[in-house]
């Protein structure tokens, strides 16, 4: 069985931004075979090595802008992208991921667009309904990319 790795990551002290957290909480919910899942305020460099160890990695995040919600797969890449401990992205994760360890891991990245960011514990109604939908896609990733068959992007359609 494949392992696979859910990284919720936001402020969950600013409403909508900790809706990467929450979705991350519900897929652990779920006790999904091969799946292991963590939270945190915001990614960094530590995260490289755990990475490795997982055939497949999604990252769940907040938005300021864009899509309701969206999902995109990072390519590999040998262009090292400008980062610093405070603005380290899924990105750079997945570069210094393959340089430092010769990784090919599939990664996606899970977005959700907040509509309020103020400090408070309470996700917004409608991100809370986009949080489901999302638990919803991810769930069903999780469930493909775990079995022994390639991935297909048919349940982003």
């Amino acid at each position: 069985m494949k392992k696979a790795l859910v990284i919720g990551y936001g402020n969950t002290l600013r409403s909508d931004d900790g809706v990467g957290v929450c979705i991350a909480n519900n897929i652990a919910s779920l006790d999904l075979p091969g799946v292991e899942v963590r939270t945190c305020h915001q990614l960094g460099f530590e995260l490289v090595e755990d990475l490795v160890s997982f055939d497949h990695v999604i990252f769940v995040d907040a938005a300021i802008a864009g899509d309701a919600t969206s999902c995109r797969l990072i390519v590999p890449t040998e262009v090292r992208p400008l980062v610093s401990e405070h603005n380290v992205t899924p990105e750079a994760l997945q570069v210094m991921a393959s340089e430092l360890f010769g990784a090919k891991t599939d990664m996606h990245v899970f977005s959700v667009r907040g509509e309020m960011f103020e400090f408070g514990w309470e996700i917004s109604p409608p991100v809370q309904q986009r949080a489901i939908e999302v638990t919803d896609k991810i769930s069903a990733l999780l469930r493909q990319s775990t079995q022994t068959v390639p991935l297909t992007d048919s349940i982003f359609g």
